[in-house]
């Protein structure tokens, strides 16, 4: 899957991050990074790996203009996910979702 495969909701996912993260000075706050796990947790399909390889994730966020390394970190609650494993949301943010339908390929 290349970047031109990503659903179009990961997609927007993906642009949203790049743009606080400028905002930021080029770097995403922890709240943003709250938010990210928090929505991979709370919506499975969304994120499921028939849907989104951590591969495909990390281009779409690298095309989207995300730095190396918060791409590197943001990939990697997706694969922690994906394999299994458990990732902690901020209680402040642990109900949260992005209010983007889920979408097909672009």
């Amino acid at each position: 899957m290349n970047s031109s495969e990503v659903p179009a909701d990961i997609a927007k996912i993906a642009e949203y991050l790049a743009r606080w993260a400028e905002g930021y000075g080029g770097e995403l706050k922890w709240n943003e990074h709250a938010k990210l796990k928090a929505s991979i947790m709370n919506e499975p399909t969304r994120w499921s790996p028939a849907r989104i390889s951590p591969k495909a994730f990390e281009a779409a966020c690298r095309e989207a203009g995300l730095s190396a390394e918060d791409t590197a970190t943001v990939t990697e609650y997706l694969g922690k996910v994906q394999a299994g494993r458990r990732i902690v949301a901020h209680k402040q943010y642990r109900d949260f979702a992005f209010a983007l339908p889920i979408g097909s390929v672009n």
